[in-house]
């Protein structure tokens, strides 16, 4: 009888960033997230006439940050996270709507076809290996009704400060730089341990980023190649978007794009 594959960094992937976000730090940041981002706000407005008639799922709901928006324009609104603590969270800032402790791999507690609109946002989905990333995507078309919308961020392998930390980008010299690179130097060890984890392919990259002090590791893809995905999976009217909100093909200045599709 032939062995399955072991794969390690598939449970590393998911047991590590799981624990991460599970830390009372990482909890508190999430929690105290108010606002959209400007590709948010361009691409809910568009949304909007659609959003009013919608039942929706919002699937990593965090502290509540979309929800705020979503909640009070939709007709039916459901969200869930993998993280009991987070929805412990936003039940006590929400007294509407439904929310649920669950696994975008697995949405089993939901029948084909039951949701209008489906959001994923943050680049949650880029906490889970590839194979987990397909599952989820697959799970989202098959929980849409025929023509609804999904919406969901993603890492650009394109950046052009791609597997820099975000605080060599614009290189000023203050007391917040010399912060980040003592920062730094302190957990670059956790780092070269993490790194032992990455994947680099033709398709995607899976990094360890400075992202929470260097303990997650985040899949980046292009947007060439998950168009493809999206395709593949049986999505039409794809589009990709910077984070101003704006239609693209291609993209370095974005460290992260959005996408929509329809099923």
């Amino acid at each position: 009888m032939r062995r399955k594959e072991f794969r390690p960094e598939k449970v590393v992937i998911y047991l590590l960033n799981k624990k991460t976000y599970s830390k009372a730090k990482v909890l508190d940041y999430y929690a105290g997230l108010e606002k959209l981002f400007p590709a948010e706000e361009v691409l809910f407005e568009k949304l909007a006439p659609k959003l009013s008639k919608a039942k929706v799922l919002d699937i990593g709901v965090g502290g509540g940050r979309t929800t705020k928006y979503i909640l009070p324009r939709s007709r039916e609104y459901t969200g869930i996270d993998y993280i009991p603590e987070f929805i412990d969270l936003v039940k006590n800032k929400y007294k509407e709507g439904t929310f649920l402790c669950g696994d975008a791999r697995n949405l089993e507690g939901f029948d084909d076809e039951t949701f209008d609109f489906v959001l994923f946002s943050y680049n949650g989905i880029d906490a889970v290996v590839h194979d987990d990333r397909i599952k989820i995507l697959a799970e989202i078309h098959r929980v849409l009704k025929p023509g609804a919308t999904v919406m969901f961020s993603s890492h650009n392998r394109r950046y052009r400060h791609f597997k820099k930390p975000y605080w060599l980008t614009e290189l000023r010299f203050n007391v917040s730089l010399i912060k980040n690179m003592l920062s730094y130097a302190f957990f670059y060890p956790r780092h070269l341990l993490m790194k032992r984890h990455e994947v680099d392919n033709d398709s995607y990259a899976i990094v360890n980023d400075s992202d929470h002090r260097f303990s997650l590791l985040i899949y980046y893809i292009c947007i060439g190649k998950q168009i493809e995905q999206l395709n593949n999976i049986g999505f039409r009217d794809i589009g990709a978007y910077n984070s101003d909100g704006e239609l693209v093909s291609e993209d370095t200045e974005s460290f992260w794009v959005y996408y929509l599709a329809r099923k």
